[in-house]
């Protein structure tokens, strides 16, 4: 099946987009991808090509309008199916479906699109409207690793003020101490690393506050270690709370998993029940940063971490191929050793 990813250059919306195409490859279908970079020439446009996709039915001549609203590179060739995620590229892989009759796959808030506008929209939680082609996942897609973790070895993935919480530097040393500790307890070494939100004091915070020995590897933006080749090498995984991203990217290792949160933590209303639901299903556990020095972490088994995330992205893949029939027929039979659909 040929692919055409639209990109918007944001790396999480990218990520979610490739972690899809890791869970269709995980069931067993053959994809020809292709990237094009899409980029919207005004935000002020959004409100008149949300009109404008909405109509694209009853005036079609629309969506040569709306793609001229975009600059493309390349310029996107025929395809099987379109898959993009972020705001920006929604109305392109609107017009783009309906110009080209090929079924379409957007990952995140529908705006204000009409459900005729998507063939497949997935999301964390029900998008009023969309009953019909809403594929509502346990854990939104990242990519997926089948690198083996490293004994020994856990992931400190620090992130910063955002999404209704906010850090003290009390709140860092907190889970510095913790991260100490644990190490010592348990004879692990932490991958550790920071994200684009993290202060600036934070690098300095945890070289002075980490023992040197219990670091098996640093990772901040900008070095020459990418995190995405680090973090399948973890056994299991501490992440703050904040970065909806650095969990979902964790919870599709199939990695235990531990939430950190401050004291001062006000999110969104579907943030908090996002969060709630990982923690209900068994992706994470969670912990308050003030506590920690008395939190005795007992992770899952990680055979059993790897069934319920394998469950889920099957789930997910499932309910696709139902509204997507050419998806349906690359789907490949579960093999004798999988739980069956």
């Amino acid at each position: 099946m040929k692919v055409c990813v639209l990109s918007d250059g944001i790396p999480g919306h990218v990520n979610q987009a490739h972690g899809l195409l890791d869970w269709l490859r995980a069931e067993g279908i053959a994809l020809e991808v292709d990237i094009y970079q899409c980029r919207l020439r005004a935000k002020w446009l959004r409100p008149l090509l949300a009109a404008a996709c909405n109509r694209l039915s009853r005036h079609p001549l629309l969506a040569r309008a709306v793609l001229h609203c975009y600059r493309f590179s390349p310029t996107p060739a025929a395809t099987d199916l379109i898959l993009s995620a972020g705001g920006n590229t929604s109305f392109a892989s609107a017009a783009l479906a309906h110009s080209q009759g090929v079924p379409n796959i957007f990952i995140g808030s529908p705006r204000k699109l009409s459900a005729g506008t998507v063939s497949a929209l997935l999301t964390l939680e029900p998008s009023a409207g969309f009953e019909r082609n809403n594929v509502v996942v346990d854990i939104a897609p990242a990519r997926v690793s089948t690198k083996a973790p490293n004994p020994g070895t856990r992931a400190l993935l620090l992130g910063g003020d955002g999404s209704g919480y906010e850090y003290r530097q009390q709140d860092w040393k907190d889970i510095l101490r913790w991260a100490n500790v644990q190490a010592r307890a348990l004879g692990v070494r932490w991958i550790v690393a920071g994200s684009r939100r993290s202060p600036a004091y934070l690098r300095d915070l945890c070289e002075e506050q980490l023992d040197a020995d219990l670091v098996e590897a640093w990772c901040w933006p900008g070095s020459a270690q990418a995190l995405s080749d680090l973090l399948p090498t973890a056994e299991s995984i501490a992440c703050t709370e904040d970065s909806m991203s650095m969990l979902c990217e964790s919870m599709n290792l199939a990695r235990p998993l531990l939430s950190l949160r401050p004291a001062n933590a006000q999110p969104p209303a579907r943030y908090r029940q996002a969060i709630a639901k990982f923690e209900q299903l068994g992706f994470l556990q969670r912990a308050e940063t003030c506590r920690l020095e008395n939190h005795h972490w007992q992770p899952l088994h990680g055979a059993e971490i790897d069934r319920r995330v394998a469950c889920a992205r099957r789930r997910a893949v499932d309910q696709l191929a139902e509204l997507i029939p050419a998806l349906g027929a690359a789907l490949a039979p579960a093999p004798a050793d999988k739980p069956p659909r």
